[in-house]
């Protein structure tokens, strides 16, 4: 009996050492610091998603390089600059107008919490004539992924990161 609580004691011993150890390592404080920022950049409205790859309706993953394609938010508005690849419901008479650049105002903006951590941000767009919902998934490292539903065309997604606004 005195060596199986021993054993028992000793092991509990290690496993608080363990998770003492883990929660004041450099690592875990840098992704909690991390993910901090990312919450202080969700709630104050204010911030920009780069575009990595755009996931086309049907599965294809097809990769942006640069810069060039954003969605940005501010308080009360936002402003998209993506690509479009699928299916359009509606001709096309102006390619230049093929995907989402334009900027609405008057946003709903609501923030929910994921249970295995992260946010989302919903944001209905009533008047717009392009997209009918956003919705941006973001992982407390600032990874996301953006979902975009148009009023005429396939749903699409895009993965990328964000940050903060310049």
């Amino acid at each position: 009996m005195k060596t199986s609580s021993k054993i028992l004691l000793t092991g509990l011993c290690l496993l608080f050492a363990v998770s003492v150890t883990r929660a004041q390592s450099p690592k875990y404080f840098r992704d909690s610091l991390i993910a901090r920022a990312v919450k202080q950049l969700i709630d104050g409205r204010q911030f920009i998603f780069f575009v990595q790859s755009v996931m086309a309706p049907g599965g294809t993953s097809v990769p942006m390089a640069g810069e060039n394609y954003t969605f940005r938010i501010k308080t009360d508005s936002v402003q998209l600059n993506l690509p479009y690849v699928g299916r359009s419901h509606t001709a096309v008479t102006d390619y230049s107008q093929v995907g989402f650049n334009f900027k609405a105002g008057n946003i709903d903006y609501t923030v929910k919490e994921r249970k295995r951590g992260g946010w989302d941000v919903t944001i209905p767009l009533h008047n717009s004539t392009n997209v009918s919902l956003i919705v941006l998934n973001v992982l407390k490292d600032g990874s996301a992924t953006l979902h975009l539903t148009p009023r005429n065309k396939q749903p699409i997604s895009y993965q990328g990161n964000i940050a903060e606004r310049e």
